[in-house]
């Protein structure tokens, strides 16, 4: 792992969900580029506690950049860099959740612990970062600075290339709400077929206006329906693409975040399933003529599905990618989908 990030951020209470000081360490084939702290305005109150233990006031963030400032000039940087971090779920979950505050759909982040490194490979008794500058790295610091503890952290993670491939051990993060699914079930087979609507984007790079009015439709029909937090969470995704001319990498970030629903007390699997098949059919349709790369995509997604349907089963197996009327077949299927599903 030569070009990474390392993160380390300081929160101003209990709460877990803004933060009062981030520091970030960057590097660049083996070697720091850059170092960067900044104060933030969490926009919340201060925990007597978390004063003391970090020695930042609310006088000191006073006109500093709020998060939602600072994700805007920093947002690139987080989402498109390895981050690596002592308990660095932590200091994700905390974005996330800040994200989350401001009304800001969540990426995926990529991650590397190196808390969870030291349990693996260091055989000590207490496993705080403070605890390994001072008997493993034999070094003194300045603990509870966000900017030292990044610093140092990056010294950890290099120090414990000598124990491990650390590729091995990266993994992704995605923060969601912690709560029940206690939503109008309706919906399923709607954020299905949302699903299956933005999976063009795993083989495309833009919105087309067709496509984009598709998308738009969508969110007028589902956005007034349920304040649940799950649902919050993906419609705040849908505006996002709507109200900004993202980038492929932003799009497929946020792709990377929606998950299907596949076990519904409502919907048997097989119509949850062929809800995102009438979605994918909808974004082709949708365009003057489906193209090479949609053929392409939908029959191996054809291929690889897994739908006990028995009709569907005839459809896969009947379906001519190459017919001239593939547009007109696939739009009728895709209204027996519809009717299917009602």
């Amino acid at each position: 792992m030569k070009n990474y990030i390392v993160l380390d951020l300081e929160t101003p209470n209990r709460y877990s969900n803004s933060m009062c000081s981030i520091g970030i360490v960057k590097v660049e084939d083996g070697r720091i580029t850059d170092n960067i702290y900044s104060l933030i305005d969490p926009e919340a109150e201060f925990d007597e506690f978390n004063i003391n233990f970090t020695g930042i006031t609310p006088e000191d963030v006073e006109g500093k950049p709020t998060f939602k400032e600072f994700w805007k000039e920093y947002e690139e940087l987080l989402t498109n860099n390895l981050i690596i971090g002592q308990n660095i779920t932590f200091d994700l979950s905390v974005i996330s959740k800040s994200l989350t505050r401001y009304k800001m759909p969540i990426p995926v982040f990529n991650y590397y612990c190196t808390l969870c490194s030291s349990r693996r490979n260091l055989n000590l008794p207490d496993y705080s970062l403070g605890y390994i500058v001072d008997n493993v790295l034999k070094t003194t610091y300045n603990a509870h600075n966000a900017m030292d503890d990044a610093k140092m952290t990056n010294k950890l993670c290099n120090y414990l290339k000598n124990y491990e491939n650390q590729r091995e051990y990266v993994q992704s993060y995605y923060y969601r709400p912690n709560c029940k699914r206690d939503f109008d079930r309706n919906l399923d087979i709607n954020y299905n077929y949302l699903y299956g609507l933005l999976e063009k984007f795993n083989y495309k790079d833009e919105i087309t206006e067709n496509h984009y009015n598709l998308i738009e439709t969508w969110y007028e029909s589902n956005n007034y329906k349920n304040n649940h937090p799950l649902i919050q969470n993906i419609q705040l995704k849908v505006k996002y693409v709507l109200e900004n001319n993202i980038t492929e990498t932003e799009m497929k970030s946020i792709i990377k975040t929606l998950k299907p629903i596949l076990r519904s007390p409502k919907y048997t699997t097989p119509v949850l399933k062929l809800n995102i098949l009438r979605g994918i059919l909808d974004s082709m349709t949708t365009e003057d003529t489906i193209e090479e790369e949609d053929k392409h995509f939908l029959k191996q997604w054809l291929k690889n599905a897994k739908i006990n349907d028995g009709e569907f089963k005839i459809f896969r197996k009947e379906i001519n990618i190459d017919s001239k009327d593939l547009k007109e077949y696939l739009q009728k299927y895709s209204q027996r989908l519809d009717e299917y599903s009602s």
